[in-house]
């Protein structure tokens, strides 16, 4: 009896215990009016949690939406915040001290505000460590959340700049398997400071520009390790994005995630200035540029480029001829990237556009298919790509990953043409042409201008003949250098387009002669100027 009761005790004070652990959760209920735990929210600007207004007078405030009165939910202390119900014109901004954890569990909300960020992340405890966060959104299990969102264009002191929906100015989680849809004039998740990071969720952004960014330069890692992402750039006429961003790295190690760029512009589907590796999940990206992704990647990946432009549904199959990757693409595209773990080295695959297919699907992609009838086989290698406005693009460009670089980014806001949404190539080609370096760089000092810069770096782009006779290019290589293969340096330029008056510049040929087997290795996961098999 007695060693019963001592079973008991012990038991009860480690539910005791446990329960002292659990974190104490504030409700905030949002509708007409605001409440905190049952109470309507103060305007007591020292409380923890306080209601101020705003009016937003940012340049981008459309005419019909000036003088809209922002309702702002302002959270200043750490701790765990349980959001609920529907609001318009309204905005969740955290405050919080520099020490403050802060959760936001989103279970059932409908946010919308139409002219600033509707959830704005000021500040916080910030561990800027890749992969670490303080501030998490969760997603409350079974809950469906919809944040329709704006930005703000002017920052100042006072009011840092947000460019999504969803904006931190410090790093930030996702956490949880509710579903969270975002509906953005402009970006959808952004982290302007530190490190983006998703660990659960069934997430559906769609955005004016980059569904999701990470804008810090070289120091930002956007890492997906589980969940569902579907972000996709929404296809208005002059509008432009990359399916995901991040001005430092991205790095996939599960989940499943789609990341589509806008259709007409010059932007990658998986796009990052310091690299993008794929670890693991199934991936999908799309878009218009050649975006590398790193080759130290530890699950295999395929990269198509298309001859033409293609929205046709493409099926992947084994050497058995049976489908491991399908997917619809809704729009056109020239830059096809897709990862999943069924890829092996040395194995041939074939690629298809069109056919039959009948399966489960889910944003296009099939992730189990019952039956499929092939439709166009494919071959890959023998020729040039063609970008769009039928620029021929070099075969041979050099090594494209000799630098880690990127490939060259169009102009953009005042720099870019008016081309009514799509870029004509023709145009850009003689706009680029019509400089004149020398009237341009005339009263420039170069070595002052040069000073401290990466020549290597500068100079991708240019083929080494542009920039050395034959008699010289034997003089460093030696006399029976076949001075016609020599590639560019780095073979990417980061400028217009790899050199003023030249064309935008994609992968080098995968084969001397056409070929419709598509065998991956280490060494080589592109393949391209991928088109229909000529008969």
């Amino acid at each position: 009896m007695k060693k019963f009761f001592v079973l008991l005790v012990s038991a009860a004070l480690l539910l005791t215990s446990a329960v002292a652990e659990a974190p104490v959760e504030t409700l905030i209920q949002l509708g007409d009016t605001i409440t905190v735990n049952g109470e309507a929210i103060t305007e007591d600007a020292a409380a923890p949690i306080h209601l101020t207004h705003a009016v937003e007078t940012h340049e981008d405030v459309p005419e019909e939406l000036q003088g809209v009165s922002n309702r702002i939910i302002t959270i200043t202390d750490g701790g765990s915040y349980r959001i609920s119900g529907t609001a318009t014109d309204t905005q969740i901004a955290v405050k919080a001290g520099s020490d403050d954890d802060v959760r936001l569990i989103l279970d059932g909300v409908d946010l919308t505000c139409r002219t600033h960020a509707a959830i704005a992340v000021y500040s916080a405890r910030d561990p800027r460590v890749a992969g670490e966060y303080a501030v998490t959104i969760v997603l409350a299990e079974g809950s469906e959340n919809l944040i329709t969102g704006s930005h703000n264009a002017a920052a100042t002191e006072e009011e840092p700049e947000f460019d999504g929906a969803i904006g931190s100015q410090v790093s930030l989680g996702f956490e949880g398997s509710g579903s969270l849809q975002v509906d953005a004039d402009n970006e959808g998740v952004e982290v302007a400071y530190g490190h983006l990071t998703i660990n659960g969720g069934v997430f559906h952004i769609e955005a004016g520009d980059d569904p999701l960014n990470v804008s810090e330069d070289g120091v930002g890692v956007l890492t997906v390790n589980d969940g569902y992402l579907y972000s996709a750039v929404k296809n208005a006429q002059g509008g432009e994005g990359d399916g995901i961003d991040s001005n430092g790295w991205i790095v996939f190690n599960g989940g499943t995630a789609i990341n589509l760029a806008h259709p007409a512009s010059q932007d990658g589907g998986i796009d990052s200035d310091m690299g993008s590796s794929i670890n693991g999940g199934v991936i999908v990206g799309a878009g218009n540029m050649y975006d590398p992704i790193e080759s130290t990647s530890q699950q295999l990946f395929m990269m198509l480029e298309f001859s033409e432009q293609t929205d046709d549904l493409v099926v992947v199959t084994d050497a058995a001829g049976t489908p491991i990757f399908a997917y619809d693409f809704p729009y056109d595209y020239m830059y096809i990237a897709f990862s999943t773990p069924e890829l092996k080295e040395n194995e041939p695959y074939s690629v298809y556009l069109g056919g039959e297919i009948e399966g489960e699907q889910q944003d296009g992609l099939y992730t189990s298919i019952t039956s499929y009838t092939p439709g166009t086989l494919l071959t890959h290698g023998g020729g040039v790509a063609e970008q769009r406005g039928g620029m021929q693009m070099p075969a041979d460009m050099g090594d494209m990953g000799a630098m880690g670089g990127q490939p060259p980014e169009m102009p953009t806001g005042d720099m870019q043409p008016d081309m009514g949404g799509m870029f004509d190539f023709n145009a850009m080609q003689q706009a680029y042409a019509s400089i004149d370096l020398n009237e341009l760089l005339k009263d420039t000092d170069l070595n002052e201008l040069l000073s401290g810069k990466d020549l290597n770096d500068l100079m991708t782009g240019f083929a080494i003949t542009d920039l050395l006779t034959e008699e010289q290019i034997k003089a460093i290589f030696g006399e029976n250098v076949d001075v016609n293969a020599l590639g560019g340096f780095g073979g990417m330029g980061r400028g217009f387009g790899g050199g003023f008056g030249g064309a935008p510049r994609g992968m080098e040929s995968s084969a001397e002669v056409a070929t419709t087997q598509f065998i991956l290795t280490r060494e080589n996961t592109a393949f391209s100027n991928v088109s229909a098999v000529t008969k």
